[in-house]
Formats: structure tokens, C-alpha cells, sequence
């Protein structure tokens, strides 16, 4: 349903908040950073991934996202992806919320017009000198690109979320939990939410089995939070759950 033919908005009609981890991407061949055999497992994370420290392994850090990068060049979305691209398509981005953990850009790719990426991304750089946050060009991360709005490099870092960093985004959590009524529906996906516990993202009234959270996980964590578990990878899980959304998000 395109956006032209969406019914009006009573103010009753749903919305679909939907909170992703680094298993919505593992389908796609994206490495996870926590999981089993994860990234974090064989890096250095003072090294690559501190906000106190990375100044002084500048080389280090470039070439560690740059590496990830090219682990992701022939990774494409997925069918999740696309189901929840599809989603926004149809219910729009003011009822269709999308925030994510991971740091690529399959939902991007997949369609998605509004993604809120919590720990930043892979593909923009930021300078610590003004804040100023811009698309990276070419490839992979220029260690050499100067900042477009006050011509610094070397404080110019990727575009990523580094521990010890403020994380900005986190005002949008914030703000989706205390918004968020009894009649919206929840998808936690693909996360073992070792960053971000449940409590964390719903209103304390949707504590417990509420029959619209929905969690997608092939390992579910925190299962007790959450009224429909599917104990699936993220393409499957989300298939089966389609027509329920969709009743659901139409007023059923």
C-alpha cells in the first residue's frame, strides 16, 4: 500500500516501533561484533573502538573499519530487511519507526527512508572538532579527509559510535519509550540485548508478555518480555509474524 493510499490517521491507528540487532544483518553475511565468534572477540577494542584513546591509534582505527567495510562489499539486504523496508513504505515514517544497533545500511539499501542508527554507521565520518557529521566518498573511510565545515583531519574519526562516546541517538529511545501507548505494536529483532535491556525500551506498563511485543531471535534472551517469541533467524521469524502486523497495523 503505497503512502498516497494510506488510510487517514484517526489517531488510533498503530504504530510499529522496530528495534534491531546485528542478527538482522547476520543473514546477510555481516560478521556480528558480540555474538559466539564475533568481531570483538579478536579485536582490540581500546585500540579500534574508544573515544578515549583512538586519537593516538588514528592509522589503527581507519584501517579496522575499512577492513569491515570490505567484509560488507558484497553483502545485501535481506528479506527481513526488505520486509521492514516494505513496512515504512506502506504505513509511512511517521508510523513505521526503525532503530538499529548495527552499523551498516542493508535497511537503506533495502528501501528504508528513515533509519535511526544508535552507535552510527560505517558510511559517514565525523569531526570531534565541530560535530559535524558527513558522508564519507568513494569506498571505504578517507583517514585523509578533511572536514567540510572547519578543514580539520586529523580530528576527523568514522562515522561509528566508539566506547566512552556520547551517543546522540539515544534521545530518540528515549523519546519512542515515553511515547509509546498500550495500542502501538514492539519488535525487538536479532538482538541478545547485552547493550540495551527491554526495560530500557518499553514504557513499564508493557512489562511482561504483552501480546504486542513481538521478539525475533533464533536464541531469544528476555523471552519473558515479550508476548510472541519466534525462535527464528530474522527472515523467517518476520514472515511469520506478517500477518498479525499487518491485521494489527490496520486497526485489528
Amino acid at each position: 500500500m503505497a503512502d498516497s493510499q494510506q488510510p487517514r490517521q484517526s489517531g488510533r491507528l498503530p504504530r510499529l516501533f522496530v528495534f534491531s540487532g546485528a542478527g538482522l544483518s547476520a543473514e546477510s553475511g555481516i560478521s556480528t561484533f558480540r555474538t559466539g565468534d564475533g568481531i570483538w572477540s579478536h579485536a582490540n577494542l581500546d585500540e579500534v573502538c574508544n573515544y578515549l584513546t583512538w586519537r593516538r591509534n588514528r592509522p589503527a582505527v581507519f584501517r579496522f573499519y575499512n577492513q569491515r567495510i570490505a567484509e560488507c562489499g558484497d553483502a545485501r539486504p535481506n528479506a527481513a530487511h526488505q520486509l521492514l523496508a516494505q513496512w515504512q513504505h506502506a504505513w509511512g515514517t511517521e508510523r513505521v519507526h526503525l532503530v538499529t544497533q548495527n552499523i551498516d545500511d542493508m535497511l537503506e539499501q533495502a528501501g528504508a527512508r528513515q533509519v535511526t542508527h544508535l552507535h552510527g554507521d560505517m558510511i559517514s565520518l565525523l569531526c570531534t572538532e565541530c560535530d559535524y557529521r558527513f558522508p564519507a566518498s568513494g569506498a571505504g573511510l578517507d583517514p585523509q579527509a578533511a572536514c567540510p565545515a572547519c578543514g580539520q583531519v586529523e580530528g576527523v574519526k568514522p562515522g561509528v559510535v566508539f566506547f566512552n562516546e556520547a551517543a546522540p541517538e539515544y534521545e530518540t529511545l528515549w523519546r519512542i519509550q515515553r511515547d509509546m501507548t498500550a495500542h502501538d505494536l514492539f519488535i525487538a529483532v536479532g538482538t541478545a540485548f547485552e547493550v540495551i535491556a527491554p526495560e530500557r525500551l518499553l514504557p513499564p506498563e508493557r512489562y511482561g508478555r504483552y501480546e504486542r511485543n513481538f521478539l525475533v531471535d533464533p536464541s531469544p534472551r528476555r523471552a519473558e518480555c515479550f508476548g510472541v517469541v519466534q525462535a527464528e533467524p530474522a527472515t523467517v521469524g518476520l514472515r511469520n509474524i506478517e500477518p498479525v502486523i499487518e491485521r494489527m497495523m490496520m486497526g485489528g
